[in-house]
């Protein structure tokens, strides 16, 4: 592809959020042509004249299809440079595809002796934050530890990613400006709450890491203000503390809460002679049942996480490594971890005696009873609900052994048959502890067979199964998959009785089962949570009884079947249809007492706008996603794991009442599409007040899901007029503007609450103005 100019010219603004306090100075700054060498610019890369460039030329980085090893790599001179060091690029881009398919910019501080990488940062620019014309400051920061001061080589290297058919991007460079940060006063490098979610009245631990970089020591104090709802504040402590010169030091105050329920912020502001010179914050939840609070963001897509959270999964795991991993999870605020697959017959073997055992449904995969136990505590230790995923069937050796006891407590089909058995894996399993043992031999498990959920003795079996589950191995929950202690017609016990005749029969059968169930785990721990798959309605039309009570007490709701509505075959792709679907029934789980956990297209949608939305409408009809939301923190996309951390109370509150039909409460008028009325609620916060939920959304670019595969968006929508009717006579006191997105295109996503001017329209009808929405904002009335 050759590289050329023309008379758009795109701008690229990034602006990283930094310390309001930090100071920087200028220690480089060049035209590009000055450090780039021609045999460092590869596919299609060249020098070229730009009348709008500052030095009358850029360097020109097209994207070439096919094309392999780096596009750019350059370094500046060596220089000095110590904490936040911001790294300016002036750019503009052409063809840019808005929302993924970006240019992976990887940031280097080479150690001046080794020159090996000492410090780095790996990166995204997207077209989303492109304006139409001229060249335009892209910052970005590089981190370099406290006291790490030192003179260092810089080098930057630019990959474009894969693109669409079709898709050529061209970006170019005009200059750059390199700038360390000034030490003047001290000032917090970390606030970390001890865990991502409490009990209400739990204490709270707030590590606060502060530095004094300066010559002299310093006498600081240290004041916490904690935010929840939408603008409550109180002043949680003040701690006072002397700093050496140049040190680093943890300061950790604590606070006990309040009985309030839902998300918080923590702000820490750092005094100095009464002055505040540095602050940082952090956010957490509260809540008694703690998958209420937050669902927790997925991998950042802007830059390459080093492979964290994954030991948890592959055995052995060194207790370093687990440690790492349920930091890193904690990092995405989530709150609820889930064992996928981890015990050696799942619901008849919950806490193994041997030890290592064969994991995951009994199949070849040697795991440590230890090490699991080891990571819950982890888990436990930071806030994170640690889960064990529960086959419902009985397997291999634990479930066999079960069933030559008693044959009695199995279900069997008209033949007088279980699922499965077979004895010649039975016998290759026998030798796992020997030393010759090829675990390639055992391909298959050798017994599966189902338990019958209406007798009593098995209901006590399984639940002291879930007991020991929480008491010996240290999980708080369990959620079921396969079977939920349920029957069906047809099935029939030992005796070759058909156990119901009727789903009527064992629907109700089935709910008694999973209420007995649930009963005697409470009574040895009450706190421990239920999850269950098959909660679509289309899998509990014939049994509604049982899918009530197994919502009941706040139980953990998986719906796999969004996972194909992405089909034409489906009326769900059709993205106004999949809103209203996501919504109603989201609404019907909450009214239920359950936590719904609807699984994504495909379980992972196929382009990035499709993964934007679902989660977007995931979120508003009350739902909550186990492995994390959809994050790209190098977009304006809003930051859903933020959102659903801090403002829970706005989306999973027990008091929130879906409003199926306006009828005149609120209406809202903009010059373009906005879609809204599928996604309004009525709700009470918990100072008591009553409050009118609108969920305001930028539609999709097409109607129909994997419809955008350059993942287009609309153009913001501006000066949004939404009036709001009286409610009970009453008409609205406050307005707030609540989001994680930024108000324009070039900022960045951070959790913030805007007050908005009220105007009296008449007959008690008040009216905001919404400045814009990008993709998602929501707008909380007041009365």
């Amino acid at each position: 592809m050759l590289c050329r100019l023309t008379p758009l010219a795109v701008v690229l603004t990034v602006l990283l959020v930094v310390p309001a306090f930090a100071t920087s100075q200028s220690v480089w700054q060049g035209e590009a042509e000055s450090v780039v060498a021609a045999g460092n610019m590869a596919n299609g890369g060249t020098l070229v004249d730009d009348a709008a460039a500052s030095g009358g030329k850029t360097v020109c980085i097209p994207f070439k299809p096919g094309a392999k090893g780096h596009d750019l790599v350059f370094g500046t001179p060596r220089v000095q440079l110590q904490g936040r060091c911001e790294i300016t690029f002036w750019v503009r881009g052409e063809n840019l595809p808005p929302l993924s398919h970006g240019m992976r910019l990887t940031l280097v501080a080479h150690d001046k002796t080794t020159m090996l990488w000492a410090y780095w940062r790996e990166t995204r620019i997207y077209g989303d934050n492109l304006n139409p014309q001229g060249y335009t400051a892209l910052t970005f920061d590089l981190n370099i530890p406290f006291g790490k001061t030192d003179t260092y080589a810089p080098e930057f290297i630019l990959d474009w990613e894969a693109q669409n058919d079709g898709v050529l991007p061209v970006l170019y460079l005009d200059k750059l400006e390199i700038k360390s940060q000034v030490y003047e006063t001290p000032e917090i490098s970390e606030v970390w709450p001890d865990k991502v979610h409490y009990l209400p009245g739990a204490t709270v631990a707030v590590r606060t890491t502060v530095v004094n970089p300066t010559a002299a020591p310093a006498e600081i104090t240290l004041v916490g203000e904690e935010t929840r709802g939408l603008d409550v504040k109180r002043e949680v402590f003040r701690q006072t503390a002397t700093l050496a010169a140049g040190a680093s030091q943890q300061i950790t105050p604590t606070y006990k809460l309040g009985p309030e329920e839902y998300g918080r912020e923590i702000r820490v502001a750092l005094l100095v002679g009464g002055k505040e010179v540095s602050a940082g914050r952090e956010y957490f939840g509260v809540s008694k049942v703690p998958l209420w609070v937050a669902g927790g963001s997925g991998v950042d897509r802007s830059f390459n996480n080093g492979g964290r959270g994954y030991s948890f999964y592959v055995s052995p795991a060194s207790g370093q490594q687990s440690w790492a991993d349920v930091l890193y999870s904690k990092s995405l605020r989530r709150t609820y971890f889930e064992f996928f697959s981890w015990s050696p017959g799942d619901i008849t073997d919950q806490a193994p005696e041997e030890d290592p055992f064969l994991g995951g449904e009994g199949r070849a995969i040697f795991r440590s009873k230890q090490t699991v136990i080891m990571q819950n505590g982890m888990l436990n230790s930071v806030g994170l609900w640690p889960v064990s995923y529960v086959n419902g069937t009985a397997w291999a050796d634990s479930g066999y052994k079960l069933f030559q006891q008693h044959p009695e407590w199995f279900l069997y089909d008209a033949n007088g048959e279980v699922a499965g058995y077979e004895m010649d894996g039975r016998e290759t399993y026998r030798r796992r502890n020997d030393i010759d043992f090829d675990v390639n031999s055992y391909q298959h498990i050798f017994f599966q067979a189902v338990l019958n959920h209406s007798l009593p003795e098995v209901q006590r079996f399984i639940a002291d199964q879930y007991i020991r589950c929480g008491k010996v191995m240290g999980f708080r929950g369990v959620r079921m998959d396969v079977r939920y202690l349920e029957v069906y017609p047809g099935e029939r016990d030992f005796y070759g009785r058909e156990i119901a005749k009727t789903y009527e029969e064992a629907d109700k059968i089935s709910a008694a089962a999973v209420h007995n169930v649930k009963a005697m785990v409470h009574k040895e721990i009450p706190d421990f949570t239920f999850g269950y798959n098959y909660a679509s309605p289309e899998e509990t039309k014939d049994m509604r009884l049982t899918m009530m009570e197994r919502c009941e007490g706040g139980a953990w709701m998986l719906d796999e079947i969004p996972c194909v509505y992405q089909e034409k075959t489906s009326p769900f792709h059709i993205w106004k249809a999949y809103a209203r679907r996501m919504t109603s029934w989201g609404d019907q789980v909450r009214k239920w007492g359950g936590v719904y956990n609807p699984y994504d297209f495909r379980r992972g949608a196929k382009y990035d706008s499709d993964l934007i939305y679902s989660a977007m409408f995931r979120i508003i009809c009350g739902g909550h996603d186990y492995g994390g939301w959809f994050l790209n923190s190098r977009t304006p996309v809003p930051d859903y794991g933020l959102y659903t951390n801090r403002f829970s109370e706005l989306i999973y509150s027990t008091k929130l009442d879906w409003i199926p039909e306006i009828k005149g409460a609120v209406q809202v008028q903009s010059a373009a599409p906005l879609w809204w009325e599928d996604m309004c609620y009525w709700s009470q916060s918990n100072e008591g007040k009553k409050q009118l939920i609108v969920h305001l959304v930028n539609p999709p670019k097409s109607a129909e899901v994997e419809e955008n595969p350059n993942d287009d968006m609309n153009p913001p929508v501006r000066d949004i007029q939404v009036t709001c009717a009286p409610a009970g006579g009453q008409a609205a006191t406050a307005a707030y503007l609540v989001s994680t997105e930024p108000l324009e295109l070039t900022g960045a996503s951070e959790a913030s609450v805007i007050k908005l001017p009220l105007r009296d329209a008449g007959a008690g009808k008040m009216v905001v103005t919404v400045p814009s929405v990008l993709f998602w904002k929501t707008l909380v009335f007041q009365f």
